[in-house]
Parts: C-alpha cells; structure tokens; sequence
C-alpha cells in the first residue's frame, strides 16, 4: 500500500491507522518525515524503514543506510533490523537531534527559504551568525545543575549529526540509553573557520568552546519557546524534559 502525504503532521495519522496491519512501514523523505512515522511506531511491533529523500537525511546517514533510492530499497528486501533508543522531548519525540538554540533559529529560517538543500542551510547559517544572539540555559541531570553562558549551538543528541555529514555530537551512539546535550558557546568571529573545520571533521567535541553532557534524563530550562525537533521548527514549553526511551523502535539497517 503506498500513501501519500497531504499535509504536515498527516504522516503521524496515516502511520497510527495503518501500524498493527503490517510489518513494516517504509518512509519516504527527510528527517522531519522520518520523525513522524518514527515516534508513531515507538514500543510497537512495526519496523521503521528508511528511503533517505530529504535535503539532510541525518537519521539515515547515522544508520548507513544508502543515499541512493534503489540500494535502500533492496536494503528492505534483506530485513536486516536493529533497536534504536528514541527521545522524548516534553510531550513529544525526536529521534535523531533537537535543538533549542542557534540550529533551532536555522530550522526556523530554513522553514522560511524559498530553496532546499545543504548550500541554502549554509547560507541560513553564515547569515544568522551575524545577527542570533546567544542565550543563558540552566540545565538539571543527575541530580546536578549547571548555568550555561552565552549558548550558540544547544543540541540534543540521540544520533551523531543533523544531516548531510554535518557532525554535531561524534561520540553519540543510536542505541546506549543515553542521550547527549552538545552546548558550543558563543565563539568570536576569528574561530569560525575553526569551528567550520571541527564540525565537518567530526570532532566538534574537541573544540575549545564546546561542552557535553550525557545522561539518561536531562532538564533544560530556556528564554524561548522556538525548538527544532529532527530539523522540524516547533514551539514548545521553555522548561524542556528530555529523557531516553531505550531500545524502543526497531529501524531495518544494513
């Protein structure tokens, strides 16, 4: 059965209707088309299956799955299927990345550019570098709190990258029970080619303004409601609960 989508948010509807009558449910786009279908088989019995056709594909990309369509196709035919943890940000899911700082302010302007794909995300990012203005976060975990001064980059991790190769937590695994908060401070304008170098290199951790944290269940508290949830803009609560649902969503992978 093929279904084609209509509307934002149809995916959710047409994925909950159909999920106990197949084994598995193939999606067809990017990572906000994923997330839909995805957060709509957590702790079910239905396999998530992926054909990458989105501008980042970042979900895909973490999993290996082929950028080509024939190869993922034929990748479906194999079943070879693995459980990967997903994340719930307050009453809703990610499941590769969400963000509440300077990637949440380009997933909002992106939503905005008449043109897809990674040269218009590029020039979004190199634009906005000049006029975001970097925000204080508290954030609580395990049984800690931490200020945050002048936040750029504040990502939840569940997968490595946004999408199309651009690596913001290296170190995250699909599949430990954890998630990853990579917070990169405000960084003056000499270190951007620097901070470009360590982002597509994947080792932004390295960075000298970079910090990370890894925990189970993390509270982040925030000045705005703007968030981005798999490079989708979304206005939520400015107290963000994140927390690990482990090994609840059964994704086919090479």
């Amino acid at each position: 059965m093929l279904k084609y989508t209509e509307r934002a948010k149809h995916a959710i509807e047409i994925t909950k209707n159909n999920a106990d009558k197949f084994d598995v449910i193939v999606a067809v786009g990017g990572d906000g088309s994923v997330n839909e279908i995805g957060k709509s088989l957590i702790n079910s019995n239905t396999t998530l299956a992926i054909i990458p056709a989105g501008s980042g594909n970042g979900l895909a990309r973490d999993l290996h799955i082929p950028m080509q369509i024939k190869k993922a196709l034929l990748l479906i035919n194999k079943g070879k299927t693995k459980l990967i943890d997903t994340i719930k940000i307050n009453d809703d899911y990610f499941l590769g990345t969400a963000g509440v700082g300077f990637d949440a302010y380009i997933s909002w302007k992106f939503e905005e550019a008449p043109t897809r794909g990674l040269l218009t995300y590029i020039k979004v990012a190199f634009k906005g570098f000049w006029t975001y203005k970097s925000s204080d976060y508290t954030v609580f975990y395990d049984g800690k709190e931490k200020k945050i001064k002048k936040g750029l980059l504040v990502t939840f991790s569940n997968s490595k990258q946004y999408g199309n190769n651009i690596f913001i937590s290296p170190k995250s695994k699909i599949d430990d029970g954890l998630v990853k908060l990579i917070i990169v401070k405000k960084i003056p304008f000499i270190y951007l080619p620097v901070f470009g170098y360590y982002l597509l290199s994947q080792q932004i951790d390295k960075f000298k303004f970079t910090e990370e944290i890894s925990s189970k269940k993390i509270t982040l508290t925030s000045s705005t409601n703007e968030v981005h949830i798999d490079g989708e803009p979304i206005k939520m609560n400015n107290i963000l609960e994140v927390e690990v649902i482990p090994q609840s969503l059964n994704v086919i992978v090479p």
